[in-house]
């Protein structure tokens, strides 16, 4: 009975139904994060200060949070997330592996050009010094070769 009045009646007369943040979440395909630990209730709280002190507030680091810091943190949080949409929307964001295509170019770039130097430069070089151009040639291309290895080894991060 109960499901043909419901599919009878009209929506827009119905009571507005207030849908808790669990249920926008699971509808988006979201989980609520749940803290199940002391550790991860240390981080979240960690997490809270972090934000509101980045913000210029003067939280101490082991300052008691209320409910109300939580909330602020958590709206900082938010305007940050929709000021990075913003950003992405108005294509003002770039995309990592264009920035690294852009940047090993002109390292490669870069480095052939510092290459090439002792070559263009080793007649004048040794005629001041007044040593054999071949020598001289030689030792600049080993040094520089081995400064521009160390230059482009991996960067390993932590």
């Amino acid at each position: 009975m109960r499901t043909a009045l419901e599919a009878n009646t009209d929506p827009a007369r119905r009571k507005v139904v207030h849908r808790s943040p669990d249920d926008v979440n699971r509808e988006r395909g979201e989980r609520t994060p749940v803290v199940r630990t002391e550790d991860e209730a240390r981080a979240a709280v960690g997490l809270i200060i972090k934000v509101l002190r980045s913000e210029g507030s003067s939280v101490e680091e082991d300052a008691e949070v209320d409910f109300g810091m939580a909330r602020t943190a958590d709206t900082i949080l938010k305007a940050y997330e929709r000021d990075l949409k913003m950003a992405q929307r108005r294509k003002e964001l770039v995309p990592l592996t264009k920035v690294q295509e852009h940047v090993e170019k002109a390292f490669i770039g870069f480095r052939q050009v510092v290459q090439r130097l002792p070559t263009r430069h080793v007649a004048a070089i040794a005629a001041e010094v007044g040593c054999d151009p071949a020598i001289l040639d030689a030792a600049l291309s080993k040094a520089i070769a081995a400064e521009l290895d160390a230059l482009s080894s991996p960067v390993v991060r932590a």
